[in-house]
C-alpha cells in the first residue's frame, strides 16, 4: 500500500542536500537545494534537512502536516530497518540515528536508505527500469555503488549490505587483485591515467592538467575521450570492459533482465560509455542468450534518481 498524499524525498550528499515533494502520480511538485556543509556538525546538518523539506513544501504549496512520510537517501552505509546511518565518509558520521532525529524535527515518519539503493528504486518505479522484472543499478562517480531489485523488491540481503558491486575483485592482470571501484570509478580511472601515461607520450590529458592527477575530474576525462586522446581512450575502454564483466557476473548469478547505468561518469561519457560496458557484458555473460534479453541502459531520472527514489521508498512504506 502506497501513500495517498504527497511525500517528501531528501538526497543527503557530502556536498549538497536536495529535497522534493512528490505527488501520488509521480509528479515533483516542489524542490529545494542547499549546501550540506558537514563542517557545521551533525545537529546542524539535520536541521538543514528539516529546512530543505519545509522549503520544498513551500514551493509545492503544501504544509508539512499534509505530508504522509519522508524518505532520505544517504551517501553511506545505512541500517534501513533501524533508521541509523552506520557510516559515511563524506560526512564523517558513525551510528547516527537520523530517522529519529529528523522525525523529531518534522513530526512526520522518516525512512532512510542508501543513496544508490534509492536511485535503483527510483529508476525501477519511475525511470529506465520501469518495465523490468529484475534490475541492477550501477552508479559510477567518485566510487561505484549499486542497488538490486529482485521480485519487485529492493534487495538488502540478510545483513543489509547487498549491492556493493564496487567492492568486488575485478582485475588481477597487474599482480595484486583490484576491486572494481579502483578501476572503473572516476578515482580509479585517474589512477590508471598515471599508470599508463608512459604508453602515450603524445597524450594531452595530463599536460592539460599540469601533470597533476588530482586535477583530472569527470569533465577532463570526458573531454579527452571525446577528442580521441589515446590515453583517455585506453583508460576508459579498459574501465568500461571491466565494469561490463562485473555486471555480466552479477547477471549470470541473478538472472536479471535490466542494468541501469548512472552517476557522473555515465552522464558525462554518455552513449559511448554505455556501449563500452555493453561490449564487456556481452562477451562474458552466461548463458550467451542473456546478451539479448538483458538490457543495459542509461539512467532516465539522472540526478533526480536518488531524490525520487527516496520519496518512493517512503511512500511504499506507508501501511
Amino acid at each position: 500500500m502506497a501513500a495517498t498524499g504527497p511525500v517528501v524525498g531528501i538526497d543527503l550528499g557530502g556536498t549538497n542536500t536536495l529535497a522534493c515533494v512528490l505527488l501520488p502520480d509521480g509528479t515533483v511538485a516542489g524542490r529545494s537545494h542547499r549546501p550540506t556543509d558537514a563542517a557545521r556538525g551533525t545537529a546542524a546538518v539535520i536541521d538543514g534537512l528539516a529546512e530543505a523539506a519545509h522549503a520544498a513544501c513551500r514551493e509545492a504549496g503544501v504544509t508539512m502536516d499534509a505530508i504522509d512520510t519522508v524518505g532520505v537517501a544517504v551517501c553511506g552505509a545505512v541500517d534501513h530497518a533501524a533508521g541509523v546511518v552506520l557510516a559515511t565518509g563524506a560526512l564523517q558520521w558513525k551510528d547516527v540515528p537520523l530517522a529519529a532525529e529528523l522525525q523529531n524535527r518534522l513530526a512526520r515518519p522518516v525512512v532512510l536508505e542508501n543513496d544508490v539503493n534509492a536511485a535503483a528504486w527510483g529508476e525501477y518505479r519511475l525511470g529506465a527500469g520501469r518495465d523490468s522484472d529484475g534490475m541492477i543499478a550501477a552508479w559510477v562517480g567518485t566510487g561505484i555503488g549499486s542497488g538490486i531489485v529482485l521480485d519487485a523488491r529492493l534487495f538488502h540481503g540478510p545483513r543489509g549490505t547487498a549491492g556493493e558491486l564496487g567492492q568486488m575483485k575485478a582485475d588481477c592482470t597487474g599482480g595484486e587483485p583490484r576491486i572494481l571501484e579502483a578501476i572503473a570509478s572516476r578515482t580509479g580511472m585517474r589512477t590508471l591515467v598515471g599508470e599508463r601515461a608512459g604508453n602515450h607520450p603524445g597524450s594531452t590529458l595530463l599536460a592539460d592538467c599540469n601533470h597533476d592527477l588530482d586535477a583530472i575530474g569527470t569533465k577532463e576525462l570526458a573531454s579527452a575521450f571525446a577528442a580521441a586522446d589515446p590515453l583517455a581512450v585506453e583508460v576508459i575502454q579498459f574501465a568500461g570492459a571491466v565494469l561490463g564483466t562485473a555486471l555480466a557476473n552479477a547477471v549470470t548469478l541473478l538472472s536479471i533482465d535490466t542494468v541501469v547505468l548512472g552517476g557522473g561518469m555515465t552522464e558525462s561519457l554518455g552513449d559511448p560509455w554505455v556501449e563500452l560496458v555493453r561490449a564487456g557484458f556481452e562477451r562474458d555473460v552466461f548463458p550467451p542468450q542473456a546478451a539479448k534479453w538483458c538490457r543495459i541502459v542509461a539512467t532516465r531520472l539522472h540526478a533526480d534518481a536518488g531524490l525520487v527514489g527516496a520519496a518512493m521508498i517512503a511512500s511504499d512504506s506507508v501501511g
